[in-house]
This record gives C-alpha cells, structure tokens and sequence, in this order.
C-alpha cells in the first residue's frame, strides 16, 4: 500500500523521486514533466523511450486515465488488424499450396513452398501471442500506480502488433508473386536473370575490395580501413557468392526441366541458355577473384583470421542447393559479429 500523504508531498514537490512513487502522480501532467518524473525514479531508463509510452496514455499532451482507456481501444483495434493479416496470409499459403499441385516435383519448388511455411507459421505464432500480451498489460490498468508500466506496455504490444501486420503484408504480397512464378515460364525466367544481375553486383561489390587491398598493398601511405579486416570479410563474401552461384546453377537445372514439360523454348532471348552463359561467365569471374585474394593475403592475415575462416567453411560446408539463406546469412553475422566486438 502507498502512503497517500507521502504521494501527495511528492505529487507537490515536482520531482516525484519519493520512493513512495505512484503513479497518480503522473495523472494530469504533461508529457515532459510526466517523462522527468518516471526518469526520477529509472533513472536508467531511455527519455525517447519513456516519452513515446507516455504519449500513449496522453491527450491533448497531457496523461490521464482517460486517454490510457482510449489507447487501448486503439491497439485493441491494431491487434485485431494483426490478427486478420496473418489469417490472410495463411489464406494466401493455402491458395499457393494449391497451385504447387500443379507444378513438376522439383526441389526449387519445394525448397520455396517450405520456406513460406515457415514464415507463415511464424507470423500466426507472434500473432496468437499478441492478446495474451495485451491482457497481462492492462490486468493493472485500475491501478493508477501502474500507469506508467501499463503505458509502456500498450506502446510495445503496439508495436509488436504493427510489425506482425507489416510482415503478414509482406508475406501475403510474396505469396502472390510465387503464385505467378508457378504459372509462368516467363516469369520464372525473368526472376532468374534478376537473381544473376544481383550475383553480378556481389561480383562488383567483391572486386572494390579487392581493389582496395591490393591498392593499400601497393601504398604503403594509403588511408584505408585495416587491409587484413577487409580481406577476411571479402573471403566471407567469397564463399557466400560460391553457394550463390550453386544455388543459381541448380535453380536453372530446374527450370530447364520444367521448360521441357510445358516445351518452353529456353533459347529465347534472355532465356535459359543465355542464363547459363551468363552465369558461366560469373563463376569464372569469381574464381579469378578467388586467386586474387589467395594471392594478396599476407601470412599474418591467415594467422589472425585463419580459424574464423575455418569455422565459416566448417558451418557451412553442408549447405547445398536449393541453400537455406537464413542459415548463411546467420553464420556470416556470427562471424562478423565477434570481429565486431573483438571476440
């Protein structure tokens, strides 16, 4: 139980750091003093972050209880938009299930069927835990003490609720493109020569940096970043453009059989075959920047970096095609990562 004379006392003194704090003190001020007041008590607390759950029990820039009431019919409402983007989501799985049906057994088409599964059941997941996280929020809201807590609170479930929205949408949207790219050759094409223009900028990318190393190489003044840093992070992107140019390979493996059954003509402008040349190309082009950077890696280098690359080759070498992306991408992270923080 509070002490009432020692909320008032605090109430009237302005600084609310009594450590008898309460959260009527709150009611009535304006979002600024309200924010200095929580700060008083947390000091460890964020001042944007304290302000933004604030102006969630706030009208007019003022707290009150009846602005608490209001906010949480508006992420009440928020919720509920949540919760019916992720059912259109799974509506949008199950039509994309459908659809599969008709499309060859092939491993590109599995492998990204599987993956909206599990996006799918993601977001139904983070969107069934949504009501339960706005209940234990507001089982406090009679308690003018918790004002501030059931605050920040509604401002994270909104949050929450805004993200699980926005990838519902995003999946739902990405649903409907496979869609078309099961039902057309063209489109298949088309997103194939997207995927080797962004291997060829990776190339690009790739071949900056080696440029930069040997260049600093050759300059002993030259102002760049740390040459054996940059070397070991073109040597992660080295091995990922590998796997890149596997998954490419097996991807168009696939469409060709696919063409054969529906007697697709792959030798179209920009067609399969053109594809294959391409992507030739750019295996070739990899590989010379391979030895490029074996060639400019200086002793020391490999001592410093030797076992990290050894681990990424060791985590990675069972990805084969069709490549799980999430888990590269996670390797790679990890191991940028605890350069990142000198681990």
């Amino acid at each position: 139980m509070h002490d009432s004379t020692t909320d008032t006392d605090a109430a009237g003194d302005g600084t609310g750091a009594s450590d008898d704090f309460d959260g009527t003190e709150l009611d009535g001020l304006a979002v600024e003093a309200a924010a200095e007041r929580v700060r008083a008590r947390e000091p460890d607390r964020d001042p944007e972050t304290v302000r933004a759950a604030l102006s969630f029990v706030a009208e007019d820039g003022v707290v009150s209880r009846e602005a608490l009431e209001e906010s949480l019919k508006l992420t009440s409402k928020v919720l509920t938009t949540a919760e019916t983007r992720a059912e259109l989501a799974t509506i949008a799985l199950d039509d994309a299930r459908e659809a599969a049906g008709s499309a060859p057994d092939l491993p590109t088409v599995d492998a990204r069927l599987e993956s909206f599964e599990a996006e799918v059941a993601a977001v139904e997941d983070r969107a069934a835990a949504l009501g339960e996280d706005l209940q234990s929020v507001v089982d406090d809201r009679e308690d003018p003490a918790a004002r501030f807590a059931i605050a920040d609170g509604l401002r994270r479930v909104d949050e929450r609720a805004r993200e699980v929205q926005r990838t519902a949408d995003e999946i739902q949207f990405d649903l409907e493109e496979f869609e078309r790219w099961l039902t057309s050759h063209a489109v298949r094409v088309r997103e194939l020569g997207e995927d080797v223009d962004a291997l060829a900028t990776s190339l690009d990318d790739l071949a900056t940096a080696v440029d930069a190393i040997e260049a600093a190489g050759d300059d002993a003044g030259a102002a760049a970043d740390d040459p054996a840093r940059v070397w070991f992070d073109a040597t992660l992107s080295h091995r990922a453009t590998g796997l890149t140019v596997a998954d490419l390979r097996a991807e168009l493996d696939d469409l060709r059989t696919w063409a054969d059954r529906e007697d697709a003509d792959p030798v179209d402008e920009g067609g399969l075959d053109d594809l294959a040349g391409r992507l030739d190309d750019l295996a070739e082009r990899r590989e010379a920047l391979g030895d490029r950077l074996g060639a400019v890696a200086e002793p020391e280098w490999s001592d410093r970096f030797g076992e990290r690359v050894a681990a990424v080759e060791s985590e990675l070498a069972d990805c084969e095609p069709p490549v799980d992306w999430g888990v590269v991408g996670s390797v790679l992270a990890e191991h940028r990562g605890d350069l990142e923080s000198g681990a």
